[in-house]
């Protein structure tokens, strides 16, 4: 299924804690970021974000609405959200 990836129309920087910081850009690292290094087992937000990355990897959606479903699942989990525009 991750064999195809969707990179999005800017990068989202997460600020976690112990000085951590992740640069995630596209769909599939959205993917394997909340199904790998995901702070919170469950939540509305990161469940919403699943969908919207399976939805874009099999091409039924746009990348950005990926996008936009994980900077929210990453305010759910209490990251620091930043993109290089501000």
């Amino acid at each position: 299924m991750l064999t195809q990836d969707r990179l999005w129309s800017e990068a989202v920087i997460l600020e976690g804690g112990k000085n951590r910081v992740l640069r995630v850009q596209s769909t599939r690292d959205a993917f394997l970021c909340l199904k790998n290094h995901w702070p919170i087992a469950d939540g509305d937000a990161k469940r919403d974000a699943f969908t919207a990355c399976e939805r874009v990897i099999e091409g039924n959606d746009e990348p950005d609405s990926a996008r936009s479903a994980f900077i929210r699942a990453a305010e759910e989990a209490k990251f620091s959200v930043h993109s290089w525009t501000g």
